[in-house]
């Protein structure tokens, strides 16, 4: 990394700081206005946020496992992502212990009986949640250098042990914080379509962090293909796999036509949410997979880059719909606290991943 690129890096650190900053400032506000909204909101920020990270965590993983030219240039930004998650996750604890004055519309995230669903389990399962995201954090961190060749790592078992354990662990976390908004619905799907968006956020994020620090999608690789090929392809398999399996879920509740099952889409279809398939549709699916059908586009820059945007704003879009639905209509005061959130979780969570990746950058 030159200096002007870490010149820049540093001018875009700033920036997303102070962003942040005033948002906070502005969410602090707007809660003395109107307290209600704010759990739900930061819960809908916190899994925003956490999103990209989860994705870093998997195709981190994954390259362990297979290996292959695509972590070319885009490994520091993966492992940055990686670095936060555990962090981020830590962010959401205390939902549980927030006052109901601050929680009016929003289901609990444990029950008051006994059991299972029980305040001290959920709570225990989501420190322990934590301890997996802090190991295999410190799990993929070492032996970083050798990711061009993952067999030669002095921990092989990584990729392959880190895969199972993080797919069983978020299985559990998407049943307890996300399924759960909506009391008394379960789908054994919905934790694997949950799992492939987050997948689809993190390359793009990483993608996206790798482009604007100067990667040159037509550089070859060590497998002599342009990198913007297998980047471009791996973002269309991925979207592709959301897509594929959030339809399947769909169209399984659909047929089956039960009603415990049908209340998820029908919360999801009142005043402006109506609309959300649609745009998901339209700029998370069909763009999207048009523009990167072509060769041309996925050896451009700017075409990757349009595209990493693009999804990376409609994962956003889609962890909306799947939590904040669950509140029912928000007043004008509670729309703008949970925006003023989501610019500030967004503006301290790309502060923090731009400064590790150019920490990552330097040549050791």
């Amino acid at each position: 990394m030159n200096l002007a690129q870490e010149s820049d890096s540093r001018r875009f650190e700033r920036l997303a700081g102070w962003t942040a900053a005033l948002a906070g400032l502005a969410a602090l506000g707007l809660l003395w206005l109107d307290p209600g909204d704010f759990s739900l909101g930061y819960r809908f920020v916190v899994f925003a946020v956490l999103a990209p990270a989860i994705g870093c965590l998997i195709f981190t993983l994954i390259h362990r496992l297979t290996g292959g030219q695509w972590a070319s240039g885009l490994r520091p930004f993966l492992l940055a992502g990686v670095s936060l998650l555990p962090w981020i996750w830590l962010l959401a604890i205390p939902i549980l212990f927030l006052p109901r004055s601050l929680s009016r519309h929003e289901p609990a995230v444990a029950s008051a009986a006994l059991g299972y669903e029980s305040l001290p389990i959920v709570a225990v399962r989501s420190l322990v949640y934590a301890a997996i995201f802090f190991g295999l954090s410190r799990a993929v961190s070492r032996d970083a250098g050798l990711d061009d060749s993952p067999i030669r790592n002095r921990r092989p078992w990584v990729g392959p042990v880190g895969l199972l354990v993080l797919v069983f662990t978020l299985t559990l976390l998407a049943d307890d914080w996300i399924a759960s908004v909506d009391p008394g619905w379960h789908s054994t799907g919905f934790s694997f379509v949950w799992m492939t968006g987050q997948s689809v956020a993190g390359l793009s994020l990483a993608l996206l962090g790798a482009l604007a620090a100067g990667a040159q999608p037509v550089a070859t690789g060590n497998a002599g293909r342009p990198l913007g090929i297998d980047w471009g392809n791996l973002l269309l398999a991925t979207l592709l796999s959301w897509c594929y399996v959030a339809f399947a879920q769909f169209l399984i509740i659909w047929a089956g036509n039960l009603p415990a099952e049908i209340s998820w889409y029908q919360h999801r279809q009142e005043g402006l949410w109506f609309w959300v398939p649609a745009a998901l549709a339209v700029f998370g699916i069909v763009l999207p997979f048009l523009l990167l059908l072509s060769r041309r586009y996925k050896a451009n820059a700017g075409g990757l880059a349009t595209v990493a945007v693009v999804l990376l704003l409609s994962q956003g879009l889609y962890t909306a719909w799947l939590i904040l639905p669950a509140g029912g209509r928000f007043s004008l005061e509670g729309w703008l606290l949970v925006l003023a959130l989501l610019v500030t979780g967004a503006g301290a969570g790309l502060n923090r991943f731009a400064a590790l990746a150019r920490k990552l950058r330097r040549p050791a």
